[in-house]
């Protein structure tokens, strides 16, 4: 489906009810952005467990001994962030 809106003046965009339907967006349901290379995707919010989920389930190995702690698994997942998004 590809629909058509107007950014306001204040950056707001009216989600059509269809889509907001098809995907279950409700007032109140939190939402996120996606800058992807040429565009923006929005999704359902994830909860942190979700997030969490997602990142042990990953392909990648992960082997946290010796390797620096926190910063060395930021590093890993804003890797994985470009990788998978393109960003830098």
């Amino acid at each position: 489906m590809l629909v058509k809106r107007t950014v306001g003046a204040r950056g707001q965009v009216v989600l059509p009810i269809d889509l907001r339907e098809q995907f279950g967006f409700r007032e109140g349901t939190e939402i996120t952005f996606e800058g992807k290379v040429g565009e923006i995707v929005i999704k359902p919010a994830k909860t942190p467990q979700q997030i969490v989920e997602e990142f042990c389930n990953s392909s990648r190995k992960i082997d946290i001994r010796g390797k620096g702690g926190a910063k060395w698994i930021k590093k890993v997942i804003e890797e994985q962030y470009e990788e998978e998004y393109g960003l830098h």
